[in-house]
């Protein structure tokens, strides 16, 4: 290779290593903004919980969980994946183990997937599992509860419509300084064990709260916020996830694009270093046979 052309090279290789700083720095910075949101949802869940302990504990209010009518209940698996690149197998661990999950149930053949993110989508459709809706998933935080609010009503609709009976979310999640995983959780059946455990837990305050009103509604309401705080809660720990991926993967493209930019900076001082020292023992030549023609 000449030396033009391996300068050339290295010019496009800085080139390259600018913009895959950059791309890691941004997502570094989304990771901490999701992260951050991610504490206030959990906040906002503790909230909630605090709301169906002190209806669970009302002598007046009794929750009685509706029984699974089926062997094999009509499943709901949401999905929740990235529409971005250099995640490797981001989309693709979470359809896995959503199959799988579902699979060692004896879910998998009355499923149906509602898929966020186009990717996953995509994937569900080259997969020929069945698809109830797609939707695609905003990098803003803004719109996450807006997300979160579509995918409800969707759910909703299909309940009505085709007698759902159990319904799942599976998202990547990463805890502080832990490696990510897929998590699933249940949105239906309502976690029964979970609501009687509120109802014997000790009320921290000195006296339960005073309810005024109607018992039935209120817990409508907060079944429909608990449903959207998880939903709300994927998709954010997915983002947050996302990025920390892509940011990992541009740390390790940095290092190779390091690596590369100093061997060929080495190749090309040694290069540049046999050109000079060609045209040095060509001037030498030269001057030498100049001396013998000054000579005769």
């Amino acid at each position: 290779m000449s030396l033009e052309a391996l300068n050339k090279r290295i010019k496009t290789t800085t080139d390259l290593r600018d913009i895959v700083s950059t791309m890691k720095m941004l997502s570094s910075v989304s990771v901490g903004q999701y992260e951050r949101a991610l504490v206030s949802l959990n906040a906002y869940a503790q909230t909630i919980r605090e709301g169906f302990q002190g209806l669970l504990q009302n002598d007046a209010f009794f929750y009685t969980p509706q029984p699974i009518k089926t062997p094999h209940p009509k499943t709901v698996a949401i999905v929740i994946g990235s529409d971005n690149g250099l995640v490797g197998r981001f989309n693709r661990d979470v359809m896995t183990t959503a199959k799988n999950t579902l699979a060692e149930r004896n879910l998998l053949s009355d499923a149906c997937f509602l898929c966020v993110g186009k990717r996953m989508g995509l994937m569900a459709e080259t997969q020929k599992l069945p698809i109830a809706a797609t939707y695609a998933i905003s990098n803003s935080l803004k719109e996450i509860a807006t997300v979160a609010a579509m995918v409800l009503m969707k759910l909703n609709d299909i309940i009505a419509k085709q007698q759902i009976e159990q319904v799942f979310v599976f998202y990547t999640y990463r805890q502080s300084g832990m490696v990510q995983h897929v998590e699933m959780r249940q949105l239906m059946p309502l976690p029964y064990t979970d609501l009687q455990e509120l109802k014997h837990h000790k009320w921290e305050g000195k006296s339960l709260p005073l309810i005024t009103a109607e018992r039935e509604k209120l817990f409508s309401a907060l079944i429909n916020e608990y449903l959207t705080v998880i939903l709300a809660q994927g998709l954010t720990a997915s983002l947050a996830s996302e990025h920390y991926t892509r940011m990992v993967n541009m740390q390790q493209a940095e290092q190779n694009i390091d690596a590369s930019l100093e061997e060929m900076n080495l190749t090309y001082q040694q290069l540049r270093q046999t050109s000079i020292t060609d045209e040095l023992i060509d001037i030498v030549s030269g001057a030498e046979s100049m001396k013998k023609k000054d000579k005769k």
